[in-house]
């Protein structure tokens, strides 16, 4: 007990410390990851940004020593001084032949006017003069411009080569014009580059990242190498970069340290709250309780989003950087909040697939399976579902309607006020009558229901002619018809119950006071011999007769609740009535009845129990000899059809038969109405049962005092 209090009571700040180093981990993971090209050693030379420098500083070897190659100061190159002189022999070309004064000059020579010729020639050299010292500075200071530019260019390609032979040392072959270029006194050797170089690469390779300046190198036939010193001469981009990149190595090495210790925490948490039982822990009890108050599917949306926003934010997160400050506190903080949460779903899912009746339970309640009720209880009749949806809709378009007529009103659109009214007119004619109707044929229905649930059945509904709610009106109707059928059939069944109380008192009370009585008799002193066997004598039939009563009484009832094992086998039931008929002999002779038995084959065969069947045929002679008018006829007739064997019984009652013939079935019911007969009552009501636990049918026919008696037994179990 005190270890189990123990963990329950540090089984919180264990739980914190996991979710922490949870998310402290999985924020080193995805720095980890982002970064993992800075773990391979001198991972910097591998970068785009070296390439970069690399690739700008071989471009200015090209230029500074192959395009720059025969540089003057103050000169321009031959190619673009011709350019140049070609553009201006051009401009002076178009100065002299497009002149609108030599068009002048023609007309006033056609003319004849030589003054006007004199004058527009004079214009026209002046004019010449003008616009070819125009051209000529403008020629001129292009050239000025041109040599300034080239002179500022090779300036800065030269100095910034410079600046840049502090990060890179070069030696390259111009393999065309057979020259070397190089910030080195010789040519390096292996051993050289060993010992003072830090990366070295030779150009044109293969390298996919430089393919324009390897392009550029093979168009030109140059070819050299060009490493990175260990140390550089002077300030160095390249060397600061790499400094960097190590910086963020040796980070990532620290990183992998703190994963590894976060991984352990990890771990040890996990086995403590294993043995604790983490779920039962109170702050993760209530938690989870307030979580299920949300609808699961809304959960499970939420946990979709808040995942995917989750590792969003890992992978975007800055986390690692100096110095250390409430930043860092404010982002884990954040995140295991997100850590936590995603935890407690993880758990609550563990809980779900462990016990799958909490999942059903939980997404019985939810929004979706609550609507997905609603829709399928909704549309179960769909006549009725779509009469409300258009209706709704009807009603939706009634107002837009409305909303459109005031717009027509301010736009001035006639077209769109008669639609709106025209809408407007059908809705109040057509659909609102509708609804009217329906309301109140609801209200009937309901006040009706009311009237019915006050108890009375008299109620009739008003319904219309057609209609779902009409079939409902109807349907309450025949309910209340029927509620009044089952309120008479329940009193006829209590009438019988009564009924049935006073025959079974009756019928065992009278042997019984018999059997009292002559006891009471021979316990006289005074008594002879005969007069006490005649009392023993009186005894014994009343014993045999209260006990046929009480046997009769209990298979009845074990006939009623089905509880009887029936041998069913083939049985001859010719032979079987005839063997009853003769059974009964005796007591047939005595009578004053005369039985005629016919059968149309001398073997008719059923699936039959023949002990229980007996038992049927038995019970049926006795009744015709009990209840049959004294010098009649008892008609047996025994017939088969393809599926059937039918039994008829037939005789005329000696009692009047003043009520249904289905209460003869009921138990202790006679047609001898003073009970004044040996019969239990009970005969009609075990053959019936006998016969339909076989399969078969038993029922009567009444007509005036002519009883007929109707047995079917299948031929086909």
């Amino acid at each position: 007990m005190d270890t189990k209090s123990k963990n329950r009571r540090f089984a919180v700040p264990v739980l914190i410390v996991l979710i922490v180093s949870i998310s402290l981990a999985l924020l080193t993971m995805a720095d980890l990851y982002h970064k993992r090209e800075n773990l391979h050693e001198d991972n910097y030379f591998q970068s785009s940004g070296f390439n970069r420098e690399l690739e700008t500083f071989a471009e200015l070897v090209k230029k500074v020593h192959v395009d720059y190659a025969d540089f003057t100061p103050g000169k321009l190159d031959e190619k673009t001084a011709n350019e140049l002189k070609k553009e201006h022999e051009e401009t002076l070309r178009t100065i002299k032949e497009d002149n609108p004064l030599l068009d002048s000059i023609k007309r006033a020579k056609s003319e004849g006017d030589n003054e006007r010729v004199a004058q527009l020639t004079e214009e026209y050299s002046q004019s010449l003069q003008e616009n070819i010292a125009k051209a000529t500075s403008h020629y001129q200071e292009q050239v000025n411009n041109r040599i300034a530019e080239r002179d500022t260019e090779y300036e800065e390609q030269k100095n910034s080569l410079t600046l840049r032979s502090g990060s890179f040392k070069y030696y390259v072959t111009d393999k065309k014009n057979n020259k070397v270029y190089t910030n080195l006194a010789q040519e390096p050797t292996e051993w050289e580059l060993a010992r003072y170089a830090r990366y070295t690469i030779n150009l044109p390779n293969t390298n996919g990242d430089l393919e324009s300046i390897n392009r550029t190198y093979q168009l030109n036939q140059l070819s050299g190498i060009f490493y990175v010193p260990k140390e550089p001469d002077g300030y160095s981009q390249v060397h600061a970069d790499a400094l960097y990149y190590d910086s963020i190595r040796e980070r990532l090495i620290g990183e992998f340290v703190l994963l590894t210790v976060t991984l352990l925490i990890i771990a040890f948490s996990f086995l403590y709250l294993r043995t604790g039982k983490p779920a039962e822990v109170p702050i993760v009890t209530k938690s989870m309780a307030l979580f299920r108050l949300i609808p699961l599917d809304i959960r499970m949306g939420l946990l979709f989003v808040l995942g995917i926003t989750y590792f969003l934010m890992l992978a975007n997160l800055r986390f690692f950087f100096l110095p250390v400050d409430g930043e860092h506190i404010f982002t884990l903080a954040f995140v295991s909040l997100f850590t936590a949460y995603l935890l407690l779903q993880l758990l609550e899912a563990r809980l779900m697939y462990k016990e799958p009746e909490r999942f059903l339970q939980q997404w019985q309640k939810s929004i979706f399976a609550r609507q997905r009720v609603l829709l399928q209880e909704s549309y179960a009749n769909r006549g009725m579902f779509f009469k409300v949806s258009t209706l709704f809709i009807l009603t939706v378009m009634f107002g837009m309607s409305i909303g459109f007529g005031f717009v027509a009103l301010i736009e001035s659109s006639g077209s769109l006020l008669f639609f709106s009214f025209l809408y407007g007119m059908f809705y109040m004619i057509v659909v609102f009558p509708y609804s009217l109707r329906r309301l109140g044929l609801m209200n009937r229905i309901m006040q009706g229901a009311s009237e019915m649930a006050g108890g009375n059945m008299n109620v009739t509904i008003q319904k219309v002619k057609k209609g779902k709610l009409s079939d409902l009106a109807h349907s309450l109707n025949n309910i209340t018809k029927g509620l009044k059928h089952a309120v008479e059939e329940q009193m006829k069944s209590e009438r019988m119950k009564s009924e049935l109380i006073t025959n079974v008192s009756h019928d065992l009370k009278t042997p019984l006071t018999s059997i009292i009585n002559y006891v009471t008799l021979l316990k006289q002193e005074n008594l002879t011999p005969e007069e006490r066997k005649s009392y023993v004598d009186i005894l014994d039939r009343k014993a045999d007769r209260l006990r046929v009563l009480i046997d009769d009484l209990f298979d009845a009832a074990k006939m009623s609740s089905g509880a009887v094992e029936l041998n069913i086998e083939q049985v001859n039931v010719a032979s079987l009535l005839n063997q009853s008929i003769a059974e009964f002999s005796d007591k047939i002779e005595q009578s004053t009845l005369t039985f005629r038995v016919t059968t149309e084959q001398p073997k008719i065969v059923a699936p039959l129990d023949g002990k229980k069947t007996w038992r049927v045929f038995e019970n049926l002679i006795g009744n015709a000899l009990k209840y049959s008018m004294p010098n009649t006829r008892v008609l047996i007739h025994l017939a088969e059809t393809q599926d059937d064997v039918i039994l008829t019984f037939k005789n005329v009652s000696a009692y009047e038969i003043d009520f249904d013939a289905q209460e003869l079935f009921e138990r202790f019911k006679r047609a001898d109405q003073s009970r004044n007969t040996e019969g239990s009552g009970l005969g009609l009501a075990i053959a019936k049962s006998i016969v339909e636990l076989q399969g078969g049918r038993l029922s009567i026919d009444i007509d005036g005092d002519y009883f007929k008696v109707i047995v079917v037994f299948r031929k086909h179990a």
